[in-house]
């Protein structure tokens, strides 16, 4: 009832008595005072021009921002605070103060808008007094920046990533700094380092999982032990107690605890995923809220039903995505425990930034001639405009609820070509071009061959996602435009009248003298050729399996829709953390394709 302004008048209060004055007035200045029928300029501002992602109550966000405040101006665990106040020049402790309430107020009130409502925040901060506001160029916001050690605004700079030096990249591990993921590792770590726990919040693919593990890599090894735990619609309370109590250690009587010397820093994975009951309670969130809250639960077991157990040195941070549309919110006495901010999609620059470094890093202009490079250079650009025509017109209905085309996709476009060996790309097409006979192939030159597997990875990772004809063809009339637009109308000639089809089963075992096997055949992603030289390979391995398993044996016939479905698993099976979902009729050949695409991945 008594709204936010006592709560940030006693937070004042406790602050040093040199700050109290100007607090006060920058409070008054851009959040006004609350009362019983108005919550104040800023609130008013939001609630009338704004949608947060999230629902909040104005408590905990003004908490959230002097929490913020606090672990930017004060020493924490004896480490110097980021932002360091001057002590002689009243002037200079105004100016530097109302620019880190400002910054503090845009994450802590503003942090859960989206990019577009972040822009109409900054523009009303900008009208109320720009004075102390940073400096912007187009289209960059107050959330683009921070203050540096002096105090001065600083633009945000991800640091600098080296692509590794190797042949067969881990694209599943990778981790790419970007803007957005920097910026959110400092809010954590300005967080954290205060006891409090963060809750990033954001849409699949804004990188919330990765951001994590990022900030995990900054901890200390020595003194800070990490664990990650997923939350699904049936985690229990049960099971989320023994996933935490797995790494606890009795500290003497009912108090538990990481090992001796250690705390333990745990995140919470799509922390709004369990079940809600009949009366509307997350019971397993209840049991996460006890642990925050009160630092300890009570046993479970049956002798010792009621008992207390305290559980020290742990700290908590965790991701939920976006509430509505089906997905739940969590309940508000979990969530005030929490400093809250929107993870937002990352921006097209950014993106291509990502993209193109990972290019970049693995054509070489060393090893690859102009005409691929010029390729190469062209290809982020490309995708993204794909991908937005798709999430543009391409929306989820009750029928094609699946059709949500977010960054995970277009990070498996990428995938497909990053795991393409360089082997490929400089023997004109794979270990086909130096066969003889009817299995041989034409070599190609590089540019054309990087154009068609971009192709063929768009096709698997987009086109086949789509559940109709109409859609498809739509589809396959973008691509068109895109590489007519972007690469020429004859390269597009030849991309349809000898498309790629890219598989990675054409090696053989190797053998001794003895019928030994001596080494299992490389998976190496290469052209296959034609449809009629796919088919003499799948008829291969049919037979194989046929020998291997005369219990079982497969007679298909691998007509060319079959035979594509064939690789299209194939190749997702052999794709690090590749997953499908087979929709179909009874009797279309889910359950044999997929055998005989096993056996050939092994």
């Amino acid at each position: 009832d008594l709204d936010w302004s006592p709560v940030a008048e006693g937070i004042i209060r406790l602050r040093p008595e040199n700050q109290h004055e100007v607090l006060r007035s920058v409070i008054k200045k851009y959040k006004g005072e609350s009362s019983p029928i108005f919550p104040g300029t800023m609130f008013d501002f939001i609630n009338r021009n704004c949608r947060p992602v999230q629902d909040a109550d104005r408590v905990g966000l003004v908490y959230g921002a002097f929490d913020l405040l606090s672990g930017l101006l004060d020493v924490h665990d004896d480490q110097p605070p980021p932002v360091k106040l001057p002590k002689d020049d009243p002037a200079r402790l105004a100016t530097v103060l109302e620019r880190a309430f400002l910054y503090c107020i845009a994450w802590g009130v503003g942090g859960l808008l989206d990019s577009e409502d972040r822009a109409k925040l900054d523009a009303w901060l900008r009208g109320v007094d720009n004075t102390c506001m940073p400096v912007c160029g187009e289209s960059e916001t107050i959330y683009e920046y921070f203050l540096n050690e002096d105090g001065d605004w600083t633009i945000w700079r991800p640091p600098k990533w080296v692509y590794p030096n190797t042949d067969k990249l881990d694209f599943a591990n990778l981790l790419v700094p970007t803007m957005d993921s920097t910026r959110a590792i400092f809010l954590i770590e300005t967080i954290h380092k205060q006891r409090r726990a963060p809750l990033m919040v954001g849409e699949p693919g804004t990188a919330k999982t990765s951001t994590a593990l990022m900030f995990f890599d900054t901890l200390p090894i020595e003194t800070m032990l990490r664990k990650q735990v997923n939350f699904s619609s049936a985690t229990q309370p049960r099971a989320y107690m023994d996933a935490i109590e797995a790494d606890l250690e009795k500290r003497g009587g009912k108090n538990f605890g990481p090992p001796p010397g250690k705390r333990m820093t745990v995140f919470i994975d799509d922390i709004s995923m369990p079940e809600i009951n009949k009366w509307g309670d997350q019971i397993t969130n209840e049991m996460v809220r006890i642990l925050l809250e009160q630092s300890g639960f009570p046993f479970l077991d049956k002798d010792r039903r009621g008992d207390w157990k305290v559980v020290d040195d742990l700290q908590y941070m965790a991701g939920m995505g976006k509430p509505g549309g089906g997905k739940n919110d969590i309940p508000n006495r979990l969530k005030r425990q929490f400093f809250k901010f929107n993870m937002v999609l990352p921006s097209i620059v950014s993106i291509n930034d990502i993209y193109g470094q990972m290019l970049n890093g693995r054509f070489p202009k060393s090893e690859f001639d102009q005409e691929l490079m010029a390729v190469v250079q062209k290809l982020t650009k490309s995708t993204i405009k794909l991908w937005d025509l798709l999430k543009a017109k391409m929306l989820p209905t009750p029928a094609k609820f699946h059709y949500i085309f977010n960054m995970r996709d277009l990070s498996r476009v990428f995938q497909g070509i990053l795991l393409t060996p360089k082997s490929t790309i400089h023997m004109g097409g794979g270990i086909l071009t130096s066969k003889d006979g009817d299995a041989r192939i034409d070599k190609q030159p590089g540019d054309r061959i990087l154009l068609k597997l971009w192709q063929h990875e768009c096709n698997r990772v987009f086109g086949d996602k789509l559940t109709n004809n109409p859609d498809k063809n739509l589809y396959g009339k973008w691509l068109t435009e895109v590489t007519i637009e972007d690469f020429g109308e004859e390269v597009q000639e030849d991309c349809e009248a000898n498309p790629a089809y890219m598989v990675s089963c054409l090696r053989d075992d190797v053998y001794d003298e003895d019928e030994v096997l001596i080494e299992k055949a490389p998976k190496i992603y290469e052209l296959g050729g034609s449809l009629p030289q796919i088919r003499a390979t799948a008829l291969d391995f049919m037979e194989k399996h046929n020998v291997d398993n005369p219990q079982t044996p497969m007679t298909l016939v691998l007509f060319d829709d079959a035979l594509k479905h064939l690789f299209r698993i194939n190749r997702l099976l052999e794709m690090p953390r590749g997953s499908a979902l087979l929709v179909g009729v009874g009797g279309s050949g889910k359950q044999s394709l997929t055998r005989l695409a096993a056996y050939i991945s092994r």
